[in-house]
């Protein structure tokens, strides 16, 4: 059983899949991480032996933020945009979309949230 920042990974998966079970890491990355150690991305967890586990666990701690330090990354990074008054902060106060997509056609339940309505159905 690999523990990897808390989270327990799942032994029966291949490793591609189950490292991108930690929040930071996609599929590319999993990919990424096996190709740097030599590993087949089939190989599953419950195949690895302890200094392949070791490995891994060094790998990602050296090169990834994960988990919650990257969350904490992320919401630090939010609340900049809201405080500098930009327009992309305004649009994360106000639960709008914020990377330029229609709002007219699209988006109605963050629409109806600002203004006032219930999503009640």
């Amino acid at each position: 059983m690999l523990i990897i920042f808390g989270v327990t990974l799942p032994k029966r998966k291949k490793i591609e899949y189950a490292l991108s079970k930690l929040y930071g890491i996609g599929r590319n990355s999993a990919i990424r991480i096996c190709k740097d150690l030599g590993f087949a991305p089939e190989l599953k967890i419950e195949d690895l032996t302890e200094e392949q586990e070791f490995n891994i666990l060094i790998k990602i701690k050296e090169e990834y933020r994960l988990e919650n330090n990257l969350r904490e990354e992320i919401k630090g990074n939010i609340q900049r945009y809201i405080s500098n008054g930009s327009i992309r902060g305004f649009r994360h106060k106000n639960k709008l979309p914020v990377r330029g997509q229609r709002t007219k056609s699209n988006a109605k339940t963050p629409r109806r949230v600002v203004m006032g309505m219930s999503i009640k159905k």
